[in-house]
């Protein structure tokens, strides 16, 4: 009964009603399809939107999904018209699910597959060799007439891996070099779950506390308690900067590794605030107050700030990071370079942000200075000149320093939709694909105002033409077309000669006379009968 029991909860996870989430990629399309059509056919026979989007409501709910986010009801339904929506859906559902199941069998940890199962590994290399196929293939062209793949222009942006590793080494240097400044403490802290979010014990064994928690609820509880953090820090008017990175237990459990900068006088506060929060639920479990929350000092003369998180950065990027002139390692024993590929699948199934600035100026408009050549006004060119020279501290401190408010800055993102001056005709879209106003394209960067165009060619990107195949016979009758298609090819006597003997061709030939098949007589069992034959069986 028990194994009964078990089976029936592994079979609703994996089924919903005819929906399989162990089924291949195809499938998913056609499944995807099938409910894009179903909602097209709901919104068609149901003219209220409101009522429409009532029983497409109804519709996702038999799937355990809910109505995507949209500004009307008209763009809420047109999404789920969309068989792409319904594509990315249920992909990402597939991969959160399969690889939860995995968890929940102790098929993730360091004796088994760390830190993603090896099927949720499997489905993410498959999504980004389609990811890497397309924009292989996808052209981007400009009004300059100048062509690129949008893998070659991805390859220079922080998709990157080395591009955005060398930006985060970057920034995090920077604030340890402004904090250096103006005299304020540097502190490295670890947050973590309690354990009944872990599935596994550190030896692979069952937990028997696991309360059967995903890795994004607990990322979810780790993000409720920071908030709950700031909020107090908000109140006492404590104020921080710095980074955030998350990374997985050996067992895809989330924690937290935080470097900030504060005040002298506040730190001790700024640690006393996160250990109360840190500890709140279940703070006096087993190994609680050791295992649950940490704080070192950065001490500068031992050492820099950023010396502590680059190891965190390159093995939650790519792995590529030296120890003492070796190839860096886990806490686990394994090289960072070769589990890296595993981090970022677990991140991206699960949804997980991996880095995150704390406080200090938007990163977009450091990369957008970075496009522009000169510009004459004078707080503009001095931002200009630090972040063409990549001093992430110098930006900082024209954007009126670390903790200064968003609304202070005195440098921002403009964004706009184009439209020709003289027939007031829009250039750009008004509205998305779904129908809803388009919130408009970043363009260049808003000072004192005055704007800055760091964007000044437009892009096109397109499929080119595929060369399509019988295309001198396009207008020939359909069964003229289905005969080409299956028509047999007359197999040589060398072909059939160099057949092994163990064949069924080889064995009808020696036996054909004295057992000839039911349906053939003897007489018909000739070579150029039996060639058509085999021919037959080979297609």
């Amino acid at each position: 009964m028990a194994l009964e029991t078990t089976l029936e909860n592994l079979i609703e996870k994996l089924q919903r009603r005819d929906l399989k989430l162990t089924v291949d990629d195809a499938q998913i399309i056609d499944f995807a399809k099938a409910k894009a059509r179903t909602c097209g056919e709901i919104s068609a026979r149901i003219k209220d939107p409101a009522t429409a989007l009532q029983a497409i409501a109804k519709l996702l709910a038999r799937y355990g999904f809910s109505l995507p986010d949209g500004d009307t009801d008209k763009g809420r339904i047109e999404r789920t018209k969309n068989d792409r929506w319904w594509r990315r859906l249920l992909r990402k559902e597939q991969k959160q699910v399969l690889d939860n199941v995995a968890r929940d069998y102790g098929l993730v940890s360091k004796q088994k597959g760390i830190y993603v199962s090896d099927w949720g590994l499997k489905l993410h290399l498959e999504q980004l060799t389609r990811n890497h196929s397309l924009l292989e293939e996808m052209i981007a062209v400009n009004d300059q007439c100048q062509e690129y793949t949008l893998a070659e222009l991805a390859s220079l942006s922080v998709s990157n891996p080395y591009v955005r590793r060398s930006e985060l080494i970057v920034r995090a240097s920077g604030f340890e070099t402004i904090a250096r400044q103006l005299d304020h403490d540097g502190v490295f802290l670890t947050l973590t779950t309690p354990s009944k979010y872990h599935p596994v014990k550190a030896t692979g064994q069952p937990n028997p506390k696991y309360n059967g928690s995903t890795p994004k609820e607990a990322q979810q509880y780790l993000t409720g308690i920071w908030a709950r953090i700031r909020a107090q820090l908000d109140r006492e008017d404590i104020r921080i900067y710095g980074f955030r990175i998350t990374e997985p237990h050996h067992d895809g459990t989330p924690h937290w590794h935080l470097l900030l900068f504060v005040e002298p006088s506040e730190k001790n506060r700024l640690v006393e605030i996160m250990r109360g929060y840190a500890l709140l639920e279940d703070g006096d479990e087993p190994g609680a107050d050791e295992f649950r929350f940490d704080a070192v000092d950065i001490d500068y003369e031992r050492g820099s700030a950023t010396g502590y998180i680059v190891k965190y950065i390159c093995k939650n990027i790519d792995g590529d990071f030296k120890e003492d002139g070796n190839d860096a390692e886990d806490w686990h024993g394994n090289l960072t370079k070769n589990v890296a590929p595993r981090v970022r699948a677990w991140a991206s199934i699960h949804g997980i942000r991996q880095f995150q600035q704390i406080g200090g100026p938007p990163v977009t408009v450091w990369r957008e200075l970075r496009r522009l050549e000169h510009s004459d006004d004078e707080t503009v060119e001095a931002a200009r000149v630090t972040a063409d020279k990549s001093d992430w501290a110098g930006f900082i401190t024209a954007m009126y320093g670390p903790c200064a408010k968003r609304a202070d800055h005195p440098i921002k993102t403009a964004k706009w939709l184009e439209f020709d001056q003289d027939t007031g005709e829009y250039l750009d879209c008004p509205v998305n694909q779904y129908g809803e106003p388009s919130k408009g394209k970043l363009f260049g960067l808003y000072a004192r105002g005055r704007y800055w165009i760091t964007r000044a060619l437009r892009w096109e990107v397109k499929r080119p033409q595929r060369t399509k195949e019988l295309t001198s016979t396009s207008n020939d009758s359909w069964l003229e077309r289905v005969k080409r298609l299956t028509q047999v090819r007359e197999v040589t006597q060398a072909e059939i000669d160099a057949l092994p003997d163990d064949t069924a061709y080889a064995w009808e030939k020696l036996n054909c006379e004295n057992f000839p098949p039911p349906w053939s007589s003897v007489n018909n069992c000739t070579t150029g009968h039996l060639s058509e034959y085999t021919a037959i069986q080979t297609l």
